[in-house]
């Protein structure tokens, strides 16, 4: 049972993801339009010097920042709800889910599109998306009234239906956006991350809300970050407070939307991950969606990279990269960004030390200890503890290592976030599910099967859990 704190924080959660998104939407592109300069983005490599007889590791990360400029009003809205009415949520938590989305409607201007998809143990349009006038809203508050709680989880019918709204009306002039909120495990999640995919093929961002202790944080990060989204864990109300905020701010001060990077690497030049993320590679190039940049934004996008054994003292193209975005201040349309990496390589091993540029190294650091923590909790909701116990272990002597040679209380942290997540994951993996009989007859129980069972996990593992989570989503956005 949530506690009442946590189940009237639904409606505020909503209203805020909402409330983020009003500030959002690409932008028209009218004769004259002139980039206002407001999204910078700087280039910063590991190290100009690589040695010439090896392989060599290199870093090189994309410092996007912005300068301030006067806001402007948005554009049109166009929003689905995929609100979770699955069984879990009777009682207080749907009153307060109605009252969010009732919310919502008031948050929303004349002219904005909404669409309200429950799901359950089936998908149903709520309220198909319109363009909201006091007739359409009168008549979407009684259909909200109605909404209750019953059933399973299908969440990736839900996720899909909303989109699916979304893509039908879809304003190339306006910001389009899809929030799910949930709080529990789907029925089925196979299908969740190609939606998520075809949402920001389609330009439509994700934000994802997961409610309590019994979802999945991993799974609602990164249908978040696959679609170019923002993902929240809200565990009760006195964290809502600092989120709701947050929100607010961010509202009416987005300065770039629908942005994404590209890279293409030079020749013998691999791109090995964009840290953090599930970069698409399209043709040797690398691809990530990076959603909206908003005003006092700073995000390091942190590329690494292999780079094959060269001639000594010849210069070796790494990387060209491309930052696109739909211009939200002067309506000047689709811009970009664009940064070129490149080194040489030297025989002296002392000239290559002296080249480092420790900033990298620490932004490096912070990311890949983030993303450690992410793989290693993914790893544990699979049931594969041993393994990732050991990458949690040996990314924090990592991080503590780094963070000796580049001082960061920041990297301490996450270094004992790792280390805390990792004492408390089981000491044996999680036995594998009973399959059918080699006979095709019933299946046949054994000592063996039932020898290990899982134990079951406290209120405060599971938080502290969903809490690091939180931070190193945080940490690499």
């Amino acid at each position: 049972m949530r506690d009442l704190a946590f189940r009237t924080s639904i409606p505020l959660l909503l209203v805020a993801a909402v409330l983020f998104i009003l500030g959002c939407g690409p932008a028209a592109s009218p004769t004259g339009a002139r980039d206002p300069n407001a999204v910078r983005v700087e280039a910063l490599l590991g190290s100009p010097m690589l040695l010439a007889n090896g392989d060599s590791t290199v870093y090189a990360v994309l410092r996007i920042s912005t300068a301030a400029r006067p806001a402007r009003e948005r554009g049109p809205v166009n929003v689905a709800l995929a609100i979770d009415t699955s069984g879990s949520m009777e009682g207080e938590a749907i009153v307060a889910a109605r009252r969010a989305s009732l919310q919502v409607i008031d948050a929303l201007k004349d002219g904005d599109r909404l669409a309200v998809i429950v799901f359950h143990s089936k998908a149903e349009v709520l309220v198909p998306s319109t363009e909201l006038d006091a007739e359409v809203r009168e008549d979407a508050r009684k259909r909200i009234a109605a909404m209750e709680a019953r059933g399973t989880t299908e969440m990736a019918d839900g996720l899909q239906t909303a989109l699916d709204q979304v893509l039908a009306n879809y304003n190339p002039n306006g910001v389009n956006r899809v929030v799910l909120l949930g709080d529990g495990i789907p029925n089925q999640a196979a299908n969740l991350e190609y939606t998520a995919k075809r949402a920001a093929d389609r330009g439509v961002a994700v934000t994802t809300l997961g409610l309590g202790l019994d979802y999945d944080e991993t799974l609602m990060g990164k249908l978040a970050d696959l679609s170019g989204g923002r993902y929240s864990y809200i565990e009760s109300a006195d964290k809502l407070a600092g989120f709701f905020r947050e929100e607010l701010e961010r509202l009416d001060t987005v300065y770039g939307r629908q942005a994404s990077v590209t890279l293409t690497p030079g020749p013998g030049v691999r791109i090995d991950a964009i840290v953090g993320t599930e970069m698409m590679s399209p043709a040797g190039a690398a691809y990530m969606p990076l959603g909206d940049i908003v005003r006092g934004d700073t995000r390091d996008v942190v590329v690494r990279m292999t780079v094959t054994p060269r001639k000594a003292n010849v210069p070796i193209e790494l990387l060209d990269a491309v930052i696109t975005f739909d211009d939200a201040l002067e309506q000047a349309g689709r811009l970009e960004r664009r940064l070129y990496f490149g080194a040489r390589t030297t025989l002296d091993e002392g000239e290559v030390a002296k080249a480092k540029n420790p900033a990298v190294d620490l932004s490096a650091a912070l990311a890949e200890a983030s993303a450690t923590t992410l793989q290693a909790l993914e790893f544990g909701k699979q049931g594969s503890y041993v393994h990732a116990r050991g990458l949690l272990e040996k990314g924090a002597a990592a991080a503590l290592a780094q963070s000796k040679r580049t001082p960061s209380a920041e990297l301490e942290k996450l270094a004992t976030n790792m280390t805390s997540v990792a004492k408390d994951m089981p000491e044996v993996d999680r036995p594998a599910p009973p399959s059918a009989s080699p006979s095709g007859g019933e299946y046949e129980f054994s000592d063996d099967t039932m020898a290990t069972p899982m134990p079951s996990e406290s209120p405060s593992v599971v938080r502290n859990r969903k809490e690091v989570h939180q931070k190193a989503v945080k940490a690499l956005h």
